[in-house]
């Protein structure tokens, strides 16, 4: 999907065709549903410190105003360094984008289950241990089996 925006996105002032790809990760789904961004202005020649431009509906813009620094934080902290100084606004429907589905999991193997259950035994704690194991599936799960 990259391939495709790039050029439109790079047209349109998005330094990082992340901003577009990676929306409802950065933002969370329920804001990315209120919000989407426009185009990132920048300085001539510079790559930091932009104004991200949001479209945003209605009543939105209002929550959003008031998250703005959160949101400009959040979005700082995905990239690694001070991609947007300031939010603008604009107000106006949404076009309808769904929200793409999070990718399938796989069984782990009886290989995987055994390094996985070894891994979490040296915890004293059994409810963090359960946990723990739980987040080493989902991880585990996420790549292709070996």
């Amino acid at each position: 999907m990259t391939h495709l925006l790039s050029p439109a996105a790079r047209k349109r002032g998005f330094a990082g065709v992340k901003v577009l790809e990676d929306w409802p990760r950065i933002v969370g789904a329920g804001m990315a549903k209120r919000c989407q961004p426009l185009r990132i202005e920048f300085a001539r020649g510079a790559i930091a410190g932009g104004t991200l431009v949001l479209q945003a509906a209605g009543g939105a813009a209002l929550e959003l105003q008031h998250m703005g620094p959160q949101l400009i934080e959040r979005i700082n902290d995905y990239f690694g360094f001070r991609t947007v100084r300031q939010l603008r606004i604009v107000q106006m429907p949404l076009r309808a984008t769904p929200v793409p589905a999070p990718p399938a999991r796989r069984r782990l193997t009886a290989d995987e289950e055994l390094t996985l259950a070894a891994g979490v035994a040296a915890v004293g704690d059994d409810e963090l241990g359960r946990a723990l194991a739980a987040l080493g599936r989902s991880i585990m799960a996420r790549r292709p089996a070996s």
